[in-house]
């Protein structure tokens, strides 16, 4: 098809406008796609440690094992008072044997107890530290949406100890090369305020 000389003048025109707006509008978008991503770091670690519901699940585990090592003192205690009442008995009486068979039941229930207390207490703990991972993780978000923050890294940095020339080559490499972060400004870790944001949820009872 042939296009007739107005209809060429029109096209021309109509191209010549699309590419001006092209020339103002991209300058524009690009200098929007190009601002700078904001970065923070956070420290797990730390947060975990100073958080005022780790300390309390912390003395409620300890709590826990401690209870746990009473009633297992107690619970051998009895088995060995049980062994020790068969043993003062005749081996081919008839009461050594029934005595044997309290011995062995007091045994088995013994054990029954101290491996479902342990897989349950560590499925609980495993479950309270994962949920209070969720909740860090959210604290972080909300501090990091307050803040205008794009990216929030998680610092790992272990100490060198002071004996550090005394260790081996290889323990000291490990120690550096787990560091995830070799320089940042104070003024980009957020780790207090995820602390100060949970603590202070925790406190009110949320």
């Amino acid at each position: 098809m042939t296009l007739t000389l107005p209809a060429r003048r029109s096209l021309l025109i109509a191209f010549a406008t699309l590419c001006m707006t092209m020339a103002v509008i991209s300058p524009a978008a690009r200098a929007q796609t190009a601002q700078p991503t904001r970065v923070a770091t956070a420290n797990m670690q730390k947060i975990f440690n100073e958080l005022q519901e780790t300390k309390d699940l912390n003395a409620k585990w300890s709590n826990e094992g401690n209870n746990f090592k009473a009633q297992d003192t107690e619970k051998k205690a009895k088995i060995r008072d049980l062994e020790a009442a068969r043993d003062a008995l005749k081996p081919d009486s008839q009461a050594y044997e029934q005595r044997n068979q309290d011995w062995l039941n007091a045994i088995i229930e013994y054990q029954a107890w101290a491996q479902g207390t342990n897989i349950n207490r560590s499925r609980m703990q495993n479950l309270q530290t994962v949920q209070l991972f969720n909740k860090i993780q959210a604290a972080v978000a909300e501090v990091a949406t307050q803040r205008g923050i794009d990216l929030v890294l998680s610092e790992i940095r272990p100490e060198l100890p002071e004996n550090a020339q005394n260790m081996k080559v290889e323990e000291v490499r490990q120690l550096i090369g787990a560091r995830n972060i070799l320089y940042m400004n104070s003024a980009v870790d957020v780790t207090a305020e995820v602390i100060a944001n949970l603590d202070a949820k925790y406190k009110s009872g949320k």
